[in-house]
């Protein structure tokens, strides 16, 4: 089985290489962790590393409360993080504090896996949300190194795949020593996949306790993007194709009714940028990026400068949304109105900001849960309700508040999963 994983991840790579070619010259994606994806990773001299893998940046921000609570009851050891993509490494620079080394994961060949592991030796191997690759599981187990899956999930769509490969699975899931799961539902999916049911444990969603419930800086940020205690603000985040155009129809149709309602996108993958830009002008909308309004006014060409009061910002920096978000007036959550699944709609709840966010919530189906149960949440079904809701929100300042403080409540009463994952990953230590 695992003979024919590998003859399959080669070919996959084989058949991929002019695709990852044309995206390194194009846009410099995959250049960078080249040669550590390869195996080649600096020398780490400290031999009590505990290595966690987060994926991009989800990942990364669900694994800093985690690492905080360890550093906290395991003082001696220290941290290696692997993502796969760019974004990750630079929100691990910024979220994960004093790292021994920050590395890209290393491709599921045998021979590459063995290469790594003989250089970090880790003492333990932490996954977080459950993305598995059977040979470096297999590999790392064979050192009698644990592992452990910390906030798992199963989404939909990855249990419906995991189904068809379920004996394969099975095994590769037995070489693992904990699963830290988010959900109870999550558990039941992971023990039908094959998972030992002693090793499984529902734990709750560590996003709550990364989730920051006030900004430090939410003056200075305002200042930044040159947003008035007088205007009313939109935040559409994690947006995705198809999903801007609608956005800037109901902002646009929002703002007649609001003249001082004003606009903060902030596209799910920033290299869209300029595919956005191109969308709000053909919308005939002034768009300005935050970066160019770190410069003064008057660094700027003097037609923008004179309608700086009135564009819509495009958030294009890593890191900053949950800080935008704590600006808003109303916000909705991408990746919703088009059948994405969802994305993270604690982190404005976490502000007492009540999230809006469409039909498409299967990634996210315990968290959308939690608030519309809890009516910390609005969940629409198209352009029009979208519209509708945003209009009675910002007509409605005692619905807003209050629904907000019931998102915010929601969170609260939520954390505490970094702790519960951590006394499970002691005894693995211990």
């Amino acid at each position: 089985m695992y003979l024919i994983y590998s003859f399959l991840l080669f070919l996959f790579l084989l058949f991929s290489i002019p695709y990852f070619l044309f995206r390194m010259v194009t846009k410099g994606k995959y250049k960078k962790g080249l040669r550590q994806r390869l195996g080649f990773i600096p020398q780490v001299k400290n031999k009590d590393i505990i290595w966690v893998h987060a994926v991009s940046v989800g990942e990364v921000i669900a694994a800093s409360p985690i690492i905080d609570a360890i550093r906290k009851k395991f003082p001696r050891h220290n941290f290696l993080i692997s993502t796969v993509t760019d974004t990750g490494q630079d929100m691990a620079r910024k979220a994960i504090p004093d790292p021994k080394e920050i590395i890209y994961f290393p491709l599921d060949f045998k021979w590459i896996v063995n290469k790594v592991l003989k250089v970090i030796q880790p003492r333990l191997f932490i996954m977080v949300e459950t993305e598995l690759w059977p040979n470096f599981i297999r590999e790392t187990k064979k050192r009698e190194i644990p592992l452990a899956v910390v906030n798992g999930r199963i989404s939909p769509s990855s249990f419906k795949g995991y189904r068809i490969i379920k004996p394969f699975l099975k095994r590769v899931l037995s070489n693992i020593d904990l699963f830290s799961m988010q959900s109870k539902l999550d558990e039941e999916r992971i023990i039908s996949l094959g998972a030992p049911e002693e090793k499984v444990h529902t734990t709750g969603n560590v996003k709550f306790d990364g989730l920051k419930t006030e900004i430090p800086d939410r003056e200075k940020l305002a200042e930044e993007l040159r947003i008035s205690s007088k205007d009313l603000i939109l935040v559409a985040g994690s947006t995705h194709p198809e999903e801007e155009e609608i956005v800037l129809d109901v902002y646009q149709k929002a703002k007649e009714e609001f003249p001082n309602l004003k606009l903060i996108l902030a596209p799910r993958h920033p290299e869209r940028i300029p595919e956005v830009e191109a969308i709000c002008k053909n919308k005939n909308l002034f768009s300005i990026r935050r970066s160019q309004l770190l410069r003064t006014p008057n660094s700027l060409p003097r037609r923008q400068a004179g309608e700086l009061r009135t564009p819509v910002i495009l958030l294009d920096t890593i890191g900053e949304l949950a800080k935008v978000y704590s600006l808003a007036t109303v916000v909705f959550v991408g990746g919703s109105l088009v059948p994405v699944g969802g994305h993270n709609i604690l982190e404005p709840a976490a502000l007492g900001k009540a999230p809006i966010f469409g039909p498409y919530m299967h990634n996210f189906i315990e968290s959308a849960r939690l608030l519309l149960e809890g009516k910390g949440g609005i969940q629409v079904r198209d352009k029009e309700e979208l519209l509708e809701n945003i209009l009675s929100l910002l007509k409605n300042s005692e619905k807003r508040e209050k629904t907000g403080k019931r998102a915010q409540e929601i969170v609260k009463r939520h954390q505490g999963a970094s702790e519960r994952t951590v006394e499970l990953i002691g005894k693995l230590l211990e």
